[in-house]
């Protein structure tokens, strides 16, 4: 894997290169330190597999660098460092919502290049390996899949996009569940636009990101749809038309009185918040019929949760392959073969 590294700092461009060069079959064959410098590079280099950028430098920013190469390069993975402040917050969404895969959160002030070493081998080395993963394979299509979704009950299966759908359920679902995580603010943002009319159901989502970003997650999202979007506080009953986002580092449920509950429990899946943790407490307390969507993302998080809504009768819904970041939440649904239909991005908006 050829990997370019863009960061202004001599620190994070030493510690990035000695990480990753230890890894069999990485090559960071280039580094440099601001945005222009990337861009004229990768034009000329269009084989590169992967580029981690920084987004705060000179010259040319981290937003600016990946506008300008999503203009002529719309295969190579990026992922961007952030910081864990409101702007690094706020600029990390906009980034991964403008064609950035993943994002890193760069711990400021840690000193030494081998505290940086080893931040990068926990959090950015799993990363790659699973974007890695996802362009080594190719992507299959619904009929192509080796276990057929099962039809869920009352959709017939001749339908093809989720509105579609919808217009046929016997029943139309009181509740919608979204999980996701690497790829899916750009994912949601997407299937927001395409909402035109305020949801008569409160909605609930789970997208894996630390602190700060989630709530500002949901301040983009509310701007670009008429879903009031909201990060979920706790205590707040479910309301129609709003839709609620698990706060970083806090498991959300969904409690017997139909409020909203966050803990800090142990890690699911090795994540907080936790799909699974949602999507387990509405099977138990959500009486009324339930639809769940699992869009891109890496890991399992979402599986067994699916499972347990099969036993409610939920309208159940995977992204396809071909359209995710990673197939690794969706594709682990799929393994279960518990009926949920697969569909393209495209065709999960305008529900």
């Amino acid at each position: 894997m050829k990997i370019l590294v863009v960061d202004d700092s001599i620190v994070y461009r030493t510690a990035i290169n000695q990480a990753l060069s230890e890894v069999p079959g990485y090559n960071v064959f280039k580094t440099c330190s601001n945005g222009k410098i990337a861009v004229d590079f990768l034009k000329q280099n269009p084989d590169t597999d992967l580029i981690t950028l920084d987004m705060e430098m000179p010259v040319m920013d981290g937003m600016e660098t990946i506008k300008e190469i999503r203009k002529f390069n719309s295969k190579v993975v990026i992922i961007v460092f952030s910081a864990i402040t409101t702007r690094g917050a706020e600029r990390t969404i906009d980034a991964l919502s403008s064609g950035a895969d993943d994002f890193v959160t760069k711990i400021e002030g840690q000193g030494t290049i081998e505290s940086s070493i080893e931040m990068i081998r926990d959090e950015l080395v799993p990363k790659i390996e699973a974007l890695k993963s996802k362009r080594a394979t190719a992507p299959i299509s619904p009929e192509q899949t080796s276990l057929a979704p099962i039809k869920p009950k009352g959709v017939p299966e001749a339908s093809s996009t989720m509105s579609d759908v919808v217009s046929t359920m016997n029943v139309k679902p009181k509740l919608v569940l979204i999980g996701c995580s690497t790829g899916g603010p750009e994912a949601l943002t997407k299937i927001f636009k395409g909402i035109t009319e305020r949801p008569s159901y409160p909605m609930l989502i789970v997208q894996h990101m630390p602190p700060l970003f989630t709530k500002k997650l949901a301040e983009m999202l509310d701007k670009v749809s008429p879903v009031d979007v909201r990060e979920a506080a706790g205590g707040e009953k479910l309301e129609n038309g709003v839709c609620y986002i698990a706060p970083g580092d806090y498991h959300m449920k969904l409690e017997k009185d139909l409020s909203l509950s966050l803990n800090q429990d142990e890690k699911v899946c090795f994540v907080r918040p936790a799909v699974d943790v949602l999507f387990q407490s509405v099977s138990e307390n959500f009486s009324n019929q339930v639809m769940s969507i699992i869009l891109t993302g890496m890991g399992e998080d979402g599986a067994n949760g699916c499972e347990a809504l099969k036993e409610k009768q939920a309208y159940q819904f995977i992204q396809d392959e071909g359209s995710s970041v990673v197939w690794g939440m969706p594709g682990a649904v799929n393994r279960r073969n518990i009926g949920a239909k697969i569909l393209n991005l495209e065709d999960l908006g305008h529900f």
